[in-house]
């Protein structure tokens, strides 16, 4: 397997090891560089008497060396990556030496490993149940709080807003974090930034925006006060909303979907002193869309995942809520399959179907992810002067899309011709993440918007 220098520099942890695993990529700065299958490895000069040892597995793809750094992959790992994309050429056949094999034996017997041996401990379901309600009781308080504070803020009025200071929201989303409702205190801590925002064309302007941020609050409250009238995927919603975590023993209990999962995008965000990370898949056979969701604190690791372009052939496991789009990775390898089109991809209309039903089940969801199929883009006829918005269309409809810089690299990618695009749309505009382009996938950047587009694969 190989991979671009696109997909390995959106597996740094962070801008700075990007550069680094750049500078490091230069081949006539490693030694005994080799491989074995999808094995690469070599030597590399650093600042101890030793050189570092760089092993990397493309198919994971993983990496381990033995620098002392704490991120992962750290730029020897990245720039080992990149002069194998660079120079496939300057790695030849060889058999392993001892430490390669040892670090490719070690993660195969991890991967086939049955759990730890580890006598299972009793559970105290007395202790659990008491711990439940004592959540319960928190969230309860934290939620009766927030209705309190939206209805004093609805008789003001939401336009009242533009002169608290942001200690105002501060100070309710720091009392329902107490009340473990981290959910419902992220969708707070947004207000104050929707007022800031400028108006656009074709987009909510500050207050607009806030009204709908507040309803979609009142909404996720006026559920949740009726929870036990819900069937049980809209109630996994709810809390989903307001913050409860769905639990490894929950995980473990839901059945597998088994399929080839084509890689679409990544999308690295930071929200709350926290990266996250969404990795959009869809499979191939079933067409069912999937974001795997994980966390972790700048520049520390993230776990593995499949890159763009790639496809994890396996089973994921969803979480309980309706609709179901958000999984976990199970049991499956990373295969080189490039998609000559979005699996299940459609019309405008189609996609607007589908949004309209996602609402109807859940109607405070922020963003929808949408596949549309052969759209073309075009100048919409608002635009003001000197300013040109971007859309997409097909005989059936028109779909404008978000401000965002990579937008005209989408278009110079099109150049014309019809293409199967995805992205996520917020109810005024469309934000697209990647496209096929006569059978190859591009996509935006995961976190450095320079370049402003990468052929995936």
């Amino acid at each position: 397997m190989s991979l671009t220098p696109a997909q390995i520099l959106d597996l740094a942890p962070d801008a700075p090891s990007r550069k680094a695993g750049q500078e490091q990529a230069r081949s006539g700065r490693w030694s005994g560089l080799a491989r074995a299958g999808d094995v690469v490895w070599g030597e590399i000069k650093g600042s101890g008497a030793s050189p570092y040892r760089t092993v990397a597995d493309l198919s994971g793809p993983a990496s381990k060396c033995t620098c002392p750094s704490r991120k992962f992959p750290c730029k020897h790992g990245l720039g080992l990556m990149l002069a194998h994309a660079a120079g496939p050429e300057a790695f030849p056949k060889a058999a392993p030496p001892d430490w390669v094999g040892a670090w490719t034996t070690g993660r195969a017997a991890r991967a086939a490993a049955p759990a730890a041996d580890a006598p299972a401990r009793p559970v105290d379901e007395a202790a659990q149940a008491r711990r439940r309600r004592a959540r319960e009781d928190k969230v309860a308080s934290g939620l009766a709080e927030l209705d309190l504070w939206l209805r004093d803020l609805m008789r003001r009025g939401t336009a009242s807003l533009r002169g608290e200071p942001y200690a105002f929201f501060d100070r309710m989303a720091g009392r329902l974090v107490d009340a473990q409702a981290p959910g419902l205190a992220r969708r707070v801590r947004a207000l104050p930034g929707l007022l800031a925002a400028a108006p656009r064309e074709g987009a909510a302007s500050g207050n607009e925006a806030v009204a709908l941020a507040v309803g979609r609050l009142g909404l996720i409250l006026r559920a949740a006060h009726r929870l036990d009238a819900l069937d049980p995927g809209r109630q996994a919603a709810v809390r989903a909303a307001i913050g409860f975590p769905v639990s490894a023993e929950e995980i473990a209990r839901r059945p597998d979907e088994t399929d080839t999962w084509t890689v679409l995008a990544h999308e690295i965000e930071e929200e709350d002193k926290l990266v996250a990370r969404s990795v959009w898949l869809a499979g191939r056979t079933g067409g069912r869309l999937a974001q795997v969701l994980d966390y972790g604190t700048p520049g520390s690791p993230l776990p593995p995942a499949p890159v763009p372009g790639q496809a994890f052939s396996g089973a994921l496991a969803f979480h309980p809520a309706a609709p179901e789009l958000r999984a976990v990775l199970r049991e499956g390898r990373s295969v080189a399959v490039q998609p000559a089109s979005l699996p299940e991809a459609g019309s405008i209309t189609d996609a607007l179907d589908t949004w309209a039903g996602a609402l109807a089940v859940t109607p405070w969801i922020d963003l929808w992810p949408m596949r549309l199929s052969g759209v073309s883009f075009g100048l919409l006829s608002a635009s003001e002067p000197g300013v040109p918005r971007f859309g997409v269309g097909d005989a059936g409809g028109c779909l404008a899309l978000r401000d965002d810089p990579r937008i005209r690299s989408f278009v110079a990618v099109a150049a014309g011709r019809p293409i199967d695009l995805f992205g996520l749309y917020d109810g005024y505009g469309l934000r697209p993440l990647g496209l096929v382009a006569q059978g190859r996938l591009y996509v935006a950047p995961a976190q450095d918007p320079r370049p402003l587009l990468r052929r995936a694969a």
